[in-house]
């Protein structure tokens, strides 16, 4: 569907009318990203425009994945540079040991990594869930396509 916006462009909507971004804008300077973290806001964020599913209001969570892609990729890092003692697991003073900071972080960073992939469709199961046609009933109107109809001929 479009619409006409206030500027007077036309623009393409999704179905809760919000406008679809059709080219990927800069990400917001007060998110300081790094240069990791800004490789990652546009390669999610090229996706997203191109499958056009990205509107204003995704642009906080494009901006949460990039810094949690990089998050995590840095844990990864740190745990693989470590090993086993350090990296997977911290020994203290007194012999007891636990996961390390690096365990945790990774493990939080994957959390919020699945969290943003459900919202924006990344996983096989939340694509078919998004690409998925309902089937409608052909004797009922569309009130809000009338609606247009009738007010912009």
């Amino acid at each position: 569907m479009k619409i006409i916006t206030g500027d007077g462009e036309v623009a393409e909507v999704n179905k809760n009318l919000y406008v679809i971004l059709d080219k990927l804008p800069a990400p917001i300077s007060k998110f300081n990203l790094s240069k990791d973290q800004m490789f990652w806001y546009k390669f999610f964020g090229q996706q997203l425009v191109d499958t056009k599913k990205l509107t204003k209001p995704d642009l906080i969570h494009l901006h949460r994945l990039a810094k949690s892609v990089d998050y995590y990729i840095q844990a990864e890092e740190k745990i693989s540079d470590l090993g086993f003692d350090g990296g997977l697991i911290q020994t203290f003073k007194g012999g007891a040991t636990n996961v390390s900071g690096y365990v945790t972080i990774r493990e939080k960073m994957i959390k919020e990594i699945d969290e943003l992939s459900k919202h924006f469709g990344f996983s096989f199961k939340d694509r078919s869930k998004l690409v998925e046609i309902k089937a409608t009933d052909p004797a009922q109107v569309d009130m809000f396509d009338q609606f247009l109809k009738a007010n912009h001929g």
